[in-house]
């Protein structure tokens, strides 16, 4: 498993559901480093993300939703396409953020659980080690449409033209999206290998 990984809590994510996020990322992960990024500010974002040897950054749920300047979006940009990895987690303002930074086309769309695995899209991924359907979480779920989703990305998971977790390769790196916000304290069922499978991209 990764050994670090940058966790976003800047004042736009919510306190408390990150300590839950970053936990599960640490659940049979112990030796995980989390470090925290704590803004999108020019400056200490690039700073940030040029810094260390750190190739994952987990953006949880959102409560408010952070302006990104042109300069971050240029240098989250870059940090993708340096081979590094983005895991968007739950949440719609996510969505947005992602077609404005990688000029993305990404829908919307809800359908119930349970969600089944495209087995031909998790060959040679981490998610191929996942179970064959996930059931619909206790909280709540912000699915894409899956022809929305770019042609250099793939769908993991999804239901009858919603996908729940799916992944795009960027240059030399990847975005991946998972659309459960986690926000519940029970009924995770399996979502928990999902994001250690997603940060492991």
């Amino acid at each position: 498993f990764i050994r670090n990984a940058w966790f976003y809590t800047g004042r736009s994510s919510d306190g408390q559901e990150e300590g839950f996020i970053e936990k599960l990322a640490r659940k049979h992960h112990y030796k995980l480093q989390i470090h925290h990024l704590e803004s999108f500010k020019d400056n200490e974002f690039r700073a940030a993300l040029f810094s260390e040897n750190i190739h994952c950054i987990v953006f949880p749920p959102l409560i408010h939703f952070p302006g990104v300047s042109e300069l971050a979006k240029k240098d989250l940009r870059g940090y993708v396409s340096a081979g590094n990895n983005v895991v968007f987690i739950g949440s719609y303002e996510w969505l947005s953020v992602m077609n404005d930074v990688f000029g993305f086309q990404l829908m919307s769309d809800y359908k119930d659980g349970p969600y089944y695995r495209n087995d031909r899209n998790v060959r040679g991924t981490p998610f191929q080690w996942s179970l064959s359907r996930l059931e619909q979480p206790d909280g709540s779920i912000y699915s894409v449409k899956v022809n929305s989703i770019p042609m250099d990305g793939k769908c993991m998971f999804d239901t009858m033209g919603a996908c729940v977790v799916f992944y795009v390769k960027y240059n030399l790196g990847t975005v991946c999206y998972i659309a459960f916000d986690y926000d519940t304290p029970y009924g995770i069922g399996h979502w928990d290998q999902i994001l250690h499978a997603a940060m492991m991209m």
